[in-house]
């Protein structure tokens, strides 16, 4: 019995380790060592951590790293909260509730690479809407994707409008599953909204925030289209990311430098992730 069991999971634990144990050892490999085809016609040669001593010195690889934490976290605080305050609002009994409910998942039901670039002329300098409305309303003239602070406000801000509406549907669903009588109690009891969101809706939505910040932190480490195709990386490096450096070194055949930039991104995926299960189990527990 046991033998048909091996037998019949093989297949899968073969697939498994096709298409993802081999290509991150091969990556490992890579990553020691120095090899562009063009140039390396005897095939990688060997150089231990230089590839990890050369990123260090790399500004432009310390550049796309700081910015793709910071669009990561950023991203993902703003996604939360935001997130949180839509799904009370699509929670409360009102008419037409469920409409709303489907309007507000049009963002996200968007392919990114339509966001990006329709983004990409809204935040044009001059045909753009949005510079347009507040050069009109403000008296303002915000040069969005030029300069660099603004172009990474705007990349930021165009995750956080696409991804807002996955996160607020994952939190309702969380917000149906809380029991009416703790907030009538609460209530009862003199708390007002806001002491009912601190003691009661936070914490019970607490693992399932985790859980969602955790996936939408490792889902967006790894992002490279919105950034790409909104702002080419631009200006200079300012919103380049470390996948779109991986793809640069690629193009540029430095196979070597890339699994290098790729060990590195696999290392941070990791901690975070590390982070992120730490913390559900600690809440897992004290729930």
């Amino acid at each position: 019995m046991y033998l048909v069991a091996i037998a019949l999971l093989l297949p899968a634990v073969g697939l498994r380790v096709f298409t993802a144990f081999y290509p991150f050892l091969q990556t490992v490999y890579l990553s020691l060592h120095r090899y562009n085809p063009a140039f390396d016609h005897n095939g990688p040669v060997f150089v231990g951590l230089n590839n990890f001593q050369r990123m260090a010195n790399d500004p432009v690889v310390q550049s796309s790293i700081s910015f793709t934490l910071l669009f990561v976290l950023g991203a993902t605080a703003m996604q939360l909260g935001f997130g949180l305050a839509v799904a009370h609002l699509l929670n409360a009994p009102f008419r037409l509730r469920y409409l709303s409910r489907t309007i507000v998942l049009i963002p996200w039901a968007i392919p990114m690479a339509v966001v990006a670039l329709g983004f990409r002329w809204l935040f044009d300098d001059q045909f753009g809407m949005i510079p347009d409305l507040m050069r009109t309303l403000l008296g303002t003239e915000t040069r969005w994707l030029i300069d660099p602070y603004n172009s990474r406000l705007a990349v930021i801000g165009v995750a956080v409008w696409k991804s807002t509406p996955f996160v607020a549907l994952i939190l309702l669903a969380g917000l149906q599953g809380i029991p009416r009588e703790l907030y009538e109690a609460a209530r009862v009891d003199g708390a007002n909204w806001r002491s009912s969101l601190l003691h009661i809706t936070i914490p019970m939505l607490m693992p399932i925030l985790i859980t969602t910040g955790l996936f939408m932190v490792v889902w967006q480490l790894a992002v490279f289209d919105l950034p790409f195709l909104m702002t080419g990386g631009g200006p200079g490096y300012a919103t380049t990311v470390i996948a779109q450096k991986i793809y640069l070194e690629s193009n540029s055949l430095n196979y070597g430098y890339a699994a290098s930039i790729g060990v590195t991104m696999v290392g941070i995926v990791a901690v975070v992730g590390a982070v992120g299960l730490a913390l559900f189990r600690r809440y897992e527990v004290a729930a």
